[in-house]
């Protein structure tokens, strides 16, 4: 019993209030998948390239691919086409037609199978984000089937340095590398103190943090963690404290949307 005398001991409401929000976030992102940046293990893929394997099923594999310099990104034999991000060093970009690229830290890449397009790391190396479609594109979700489908077949290539940013809420931009208004792969960046709105997924939702620090809830993402977020759930207090950037491949989400895909897809096969 507490009186002015003898007030409530203030540390146990505390810790009420602080059991009940982690709870609440355990809750909310119990089938969340969070891979930490030290955690994995690096294997060899075939000579001059390792891999990390950051998630996998019969649809979808994503993983971490450190290639030696002159190395060419592989093709698994099960993968049908594949979309990537350099996160550190450069790709060479060879097109079947067209003009040699090269692409660096945060520049991206779709390509299918037979697009005719060649990928090997410069003399620096390379870090690469991949997420490999293992099935044909009809077998998927409608929605992920419509994002690879405006591909068209041909090999994308995106310097992101050639797009700009969009604010799409005070202290958060957005770059859109490839897709339109339902789904997107994008880069986002908030502020220091920035903030989204709660919302849910429409589509599983990938995610790797490139630099800085960003809540999820109670769950702390860094630099090199990765998360899946499915389909059917959400992301609740989604703040970052001291600014970050991060690469998300998922439904647009109206959170997202002033403005941050008018130019997301090119017309032709070359950089953009």
């Amino acid at each position: 019993m507490s009186s002015p005398l003898f007030p409530a001991d203030p540390d146990a409401s505390l810790r009420a209030r602080v059991l009940a929000r982690v709870q609440r976030s355990v809750a909310l992102h119990r089938e969340y998948t969070t891979v930490r940046r030290q955690h994995g293990v690096w294997a060899a893929a075939m000579p001059g390239v390792a891999a990390r394997r950051l998630r996998e099923d019969a649809v979808v594999r994503v993983e971490l691919l450190r290639l030696d310099a002159g190395a060419v990104l592989p093709w698994p034999d099960d993968a049908r086409a594949q979309e990537l991000l350099v996160l550190s060093g450069a790709l060479d970009a060879q097109p079947q037609e067209g003009q040699q690229v090269m692409l660096g830290p945060q520049d991206y890449a779709i390509r299918e199978r037979d697009a005719g397009l060649g990928l090997r790391a410069a003399a620096s190396g390379a870090e690469v984000y991949v997420r490999q479609r293992r099935v044909d594109a009809a077998q998927l979700p409608a929605l992920e089937a419509h994002w690879w489908r405006l591909t068209q077949d041909r090999a994308r290539l995106v310097q992101h340095e050639r797009r700009r940013w969009s604010e799409v809420s005070p202290g958060v931009e957005a770059l859109a590398l490839w897709g339109d208004r339902e789904v997107v792969s994008m880069l986002v960046r908030f502020a220091p103190g920035a903030s989204v709105a709660d919302h849910h997924h429409a589509l599983d939702e990938d995610c790797l943090v490139l630099d800085g620090e960003m809540f999820l809830g109670d769950i702390l993402l860094r630099a090199g963690d990765y998360q899946l977020a499915p389909a059917g759930g959400g992301h609740w207090g989604e703040t970052s404290d001291v600014g970050v950037v991060f690469f998300f491949h998922g439904a647009l989400d109206p959170v997202l949307t002033k403005d941050s895909t008018a130019a997301s897809r090119s017309p032709s096969g070359s950089a953009a």
